[in-house]
């Protein structure tokens, strides 16, 4: 067996903190769908969470350095903390009401909360976008995995999401009459 076939959420473990914070890091970037396979299991919100935090909190910090504005590391922090609860939400009600699939809010929670390994790199000025569109791929294969949907109703229900946020957040620029929504 390799090393990462031993890796599973159950490695991070806020006791364990350095060691499994960074064996759950490379296995979710680097071998996402063996990650998502072995943690279908409900375990709760605080692992993820934590893990989640600590990626917002490494992200966070870079965005501060290299931009200095106190707005945007506000946004960061914001966008990184609250937004996965969010999303994890609407993915929920995507794939459990529209393609009927079973699965708990924890478990799409999960999947949110560990993407945010991705935020480790994304901060790296060209590399952001790319880092950002390959953690809807380490999404959508956790998706998949724990809700046993296919790979393109996964990413499926990740446009929709997609899509609501754009239209909710013109909605909520029209009203305020700003671009702060954008921001």
């Amino acid at each position: 067996m390799t090393t990462l076939q031993h890796n599973t959420t159950s490695d991070f473990k806020p006791r364990d903190f350095l060691a499994g914070f960074f064996r759950t890091a490379k296995t979710v970037l680097f071998s996402p769908r063996h990650f998502y396979d072995s943690a279908k299991s409900d375990k709760g919100l605080q692992a993820p969470f934590i893990f989640l935090a600590c990626c917002v909190l490494v992200h966070t910090f870079f965005v501060a350095v290299s931009l200095q504005n106190t707005t945007a590391v506000t946004i960061s922090l914001f966008n990184g903390l609250v937004m996965p609860f969010v999303t994890a939400g609407l993915l929920f009600l995507v794939l459990t009401r529209l393609f009927k699939t079973s699965g708990t809010y924890e478990q799409s929670f999960m999947v949110v909360a560990y993407s945010a390994a991705t935020a480790l790199v994304s901060w790296i000025p060209l590399a952001g976008f790319l880092v950002e569109c390959y953690r809807i791929y380490v999404i959508a294969t956790g998706l998949s995995c724990v809700f046993s949907v296919r790979m393109s109703r996964a990413v499926l229900a990740i446009i929709i999401v997609i899509v609501t946020y754009i239209v909710a957040f013109s909605i909520l620029g029209q009203v305020t009459g700003s671009h702060i929504a954008f921001q």
